[in-house]
């Protein structure tokens, strides 16, 4: 039992994480760095941890084809909730479409990764 109690720590901790840097205000963080496309590199980053690690306690669970697409389901709308909080609830940052691209790409190759991942170690 207290795996799946990490990993669903993990989880939440992640989504808090993500929610937080989302709606926040953070200036000149990276700023210093030229990476072509850092903020699609880092949403991608974001979306594909949030669906491992929700995959990976769902999983733990109960391991089911519906968990999986729960999961992409979740991490897609969250990450689109995630833009639209960013227009409605700062004045500082914005919604951003390729953002949300970059949020749901993440959240699919998370997903895949994490189901690969378990079918291997769990034959």
């Amino acid at each position: 039992m207290p795996n799946l109690k990490i990993r669903l720590f993990l989880a939440l901790i992640w989504t808090f994480f993500v929610a937080f840097l989302s709606l926040a205000t953070i200036s000149n963080i990276g700023n210093e760095v030229d990476i072509p496309y850092k903020d699609k590199i880092v949403h991608f980053t974001f979306y594909f941890v949030f669906a491992f690690l929700w995959l990976s306690f769902f999983n733990f669970v109960k391991p089911s084809t519906k968990n999986k697409w729960l999961v992409l389901l979740a991490a897609i709308l969250f990450g689109g909730l995630m833009e639209i909080g960013q227009g409605v609830f700062t004045t500082t940052r914005t919604p951003d479409g390729f953002d949300v691209l970059a949020n749901s790409v993440g959240a699919i190759l998370g997903t895949i990764f994490a189901s690969q991942l378990y079918k291997k170690y769990n034959k």
